[in-house]
């Protein structure tokens, strides 16, 4: 029996802000499939699944639906019932991060306005619901507010509230990225039997991480529809051989004035009767390049916030960064978080949510000089050849004069990248960089953090320890418990 067409998108043109970003696109969903979309960094990905669900204007082609010409909705009814865009994106208009700051998440108090996690998921009092609310793991999180979640808490919520809506149509943007891996196994086989149940799928996804229950494959490059087929047929040769690849920029870092980078000592983090950080010390020296490792709600970006001084409790604690306790320094002269960040260079999820889309991508880049969200004037020679090697290694250049919020979430996450290193820094704090990267760009950036040099000191947190750079020869593990472990990366 041939199955019937859910979406027909015929020769069609798709743009974002009155540029073209898919060109002569044609492709159809049927019932009964499930398609995993990949393809380079940039390549048009995110906008072929915004296209799908009505959210992106084609302004040549069409998209058909064809079983909503059979019930009497209008185009724009049907697409809100039935079909699901998820992204991970501040434009996801799922829970805008408009009008809060960074550092509040931190705050015992503070964004207390913001919706609480059973606000945002709208959860029915059913038994169904509150399985999956179970299945998530987010039954003790429903009275805490969006804004205190962590990267991989937040990305659970909004998966969860997708399958709160039933949607027939899912369109979902790298879901299992930023996830652990015991996770990400329960997501995919959750999605698997969802699919077998009726639901139709299309999904962004790696092409060496395509899950078993795909069926077809949709591959695009540069903007272009290059291959749409069975998933058994598919093949893909790499992009960018290793022979390829550009040597990274000599950016070096500033010289290393301390010989401890950072030090905790019987560090604990509550929030009321909930335990984060139980006893946790630490130390790192510089030129030491570390893993810090453990699961979605384990507290490793609490930990990175506790070094970069936006955790309150911080002062609370016996935290040592660059020689110096938080709070003061010897001679009496009171500490600024200034004189922490100005030789740290820094990335986050959470940072990525909060930037402002209308700042073109080099303004955020630039930004990393600041330590703020403002853009520095004027820009050192040093500081403009820096920022220009490093746009050119990762192949990004024509987007420097673009707005942020039109970059695809993995342009945004090099902008973010760059901007980490613009200011040639001792210091790294890189939480979950590669997130939404393609291989290429994993391969280019763990390149870059290889060639740091000797007395630069580095800390990269992960779920995928394939993407560790070889620099990294230490790992400091986090439970949920609060506990914590270290050792050498080769006993892991």
């Amino acid at each position: 029996m041939e199955l019937q067409p859910l979406i027909t998108i015929q020769q069609a043109t798709v743009y974002r802000s009155h540029t073209p970003v898919l060109t002569n696109i044609n492709w159809t969903l049927r019932t009964g499939e499930c398609w995993a979309v990949v393809g380079n960094t940039g390549a048009g990905k995110t906008s072929f699944l915004q296209a799908l669900a009505g959210l992106l204007p084609i302004r040549v082609g069409q998209a058909v639906y064809p079983a909503q010409q059979a019930t009497g909705l209008s185009l724009y009814q049907w697409l809100r019932q039935n079909v699901l865009f998820v992204s991970f994106k501040e434009d996801s208009r799922q829970f805008s991060y408009t009008g809060h700051f960074y550092q509040q998440r931190y705050h015992a108090t503070m964004g207390d306005d913001a919706p609480t996690v059973r606000d945002f998921l709208q959860c029915p009092d059913t038994p169904e619901a509150l399985a999956l609310v179970q299945r998530l793991g987010l039954e003790p999180l429903l009275d805490v507010s969006l804004l205190k979640l962590s990267n991989g808490q937040t990305r659970k919520a909004r998966i969860g509230k997708a399958f709160l809506q039933q949607p027939s149509v899912l369109l979902i943007d790298n879901p299992f990225v930023g996830l652990d891996a015991s996770f990400r196994q329960d997501l995919s086989d959750w999605l698997g039997e969802l699919v077998s149940h009726g639901l139709s799928l299309v999904l962004v996804a790696e092409p060496d991480k395509v899950p078993s229950f795909v069926t077809h494959v949709a591959w695009l490059d540069q903007g272009q529809l290059r291959w749409a087929g069975p998933c058994r047929e598919f093949s893909l040769t790499p992009s960018v051989p290793s022979t390829e690849k550009p040597q990274p920029p000599t950016i070096g870092s500033s010289p290393a004035d301390f010989t401890e980078a950072f030090r905790l000592q019987h560090v604990t983090v509550r929030y009321g009767e909930t335990c984060i950080l139980n006893n946790l010390s630490w130390e790192v020296r510089a030129g030491e390049k570390w893993a810090l490792l453990g699961a979605n709600g384990a507290g490793k970006s609490v930990l990175l916030s506790l070094l970069y001084g936006d955790h309150p409790q911080a002062y609370a604690n016996d935290v040592r960064v660059f020689g110096h306790r938080r709070g003061n320094r010897s001679g009496g002269r009171s500490e600024s978080i200034w004189d922490v960040k100005r030789r740290i260079g820094f990335i986050s999820p959470e940072l990525h949510l909060y930037f402002p889309g209308h700042l073109t991508a080099r303004q955020v880049a630039l930004t990393g000089l600041t330590d703020t969200l403002v853009v520095p004037r004027p820009v050192s020679e040093q500081a403009e050849a820096t920022l220009v090697s490093l746009f050119d290694y990762f192949g990004i250049n024509h987007l420097q004069d673009q707005a942020f919020g039109t970059l695809s979430a993995g342009e945004q996450r090099l902008t973010l990248l760059i901007r980490a290193f613009v200011k040639r820094p001792p210091l790294l704090l890189l939480d979950e960089p590669f997130q939404a990267l393609d291989e290429r760009s994993i391969q280019l950036a763990r390149q870059l953090l290889d060639a740091l040099p000797v007395s630069a000191t580095l800390l990269f947190v992960t779920h995928d320890r394939r993407e560790l750079p070889d620099c990294v020869s230490r790992v400091f593990q986090l439970s949920r418990t609060g506990a914590a472990s270290a050792g050498l990366i080769h006993l892991l």
